[in-house]
């Protein structure tokens, strides 16, 4: 793991991968979330490990934003440490945002009901405005972001990827 170094309004990433390397994450502290960025699979073998690392680093903001878009493998283990984030962080008056969930994560979000419940965003911007705006007291933004305004998140996106230093699953990784 690599130790967080303060830069201004946010901190480096710290990077945690699980003794058989099936999951790795990067965690970024900002001025008013973190944002986790997962990749590989959250199954039985890593969902607690998962669940306990990021609730480690929550007391330093409530406001967590889950970058999901790596996860290649998601079993109802995985789906158990999102629920139970989820209930850790509104209990405590916090917010998860789920932030471009991959096909994977969003089929079984769908299938399981749970996107009625936990917040979703298809971009990281747009998460970082649910964020900013729910801690301003304005409520959560609208589900789904105005098309115009996310033209350049994909870029944006990627580089928040890059600087947390996790890459994606190589392919064939599922089971």
């Amino acid at each position: 793991m690599m130790e967080a170094v303060q830069d201004g309004s946010h901190t480096s990433p710290r990077l945690w991968r699980d003794p058989h390397d099936r999951l790795r994450i990067g965690v970024e502290n900002r001025d008013t979330c973190i944002v986790v960025r997962v990749d590989g699979e959250i199954d039985y073998l890593t969902a607690d490990a998962f669940r306990d690392h990021v609730l480690s680093h929550a007391p330093a903001a409530w406001r967590i934003i889950l970058d999901l878009q790596d996860v290649a493998f998601c079993d109802s283990s995985g789906l158990g440490a999102l629920v139970g984030l989820w209930k850790a962080v509104t209990a405590r008056h916090g917010r998860l945002v789920l932030s471009r969930p991959s096909p994977v994560c969003h089929r079984i979000l769908q299938r399981t009901g749970l996107d009625a419940h936990i917040m979703i965003s298809p971009t990281l911007r747009h998460a970082f405005a649910r964020v900013a705006a729910d801690q301003a007291g304005a409520g959560p933004s609208p589900l789904v972001p105005d098309a115009r305004q996310d033209a350049s998140d994909g870029a944006e996106d990627d580089h928040m990827a890059g600087r947390l230093g996790v890459t994606r699953a190589a392919s064939g990784r599922r089971r």
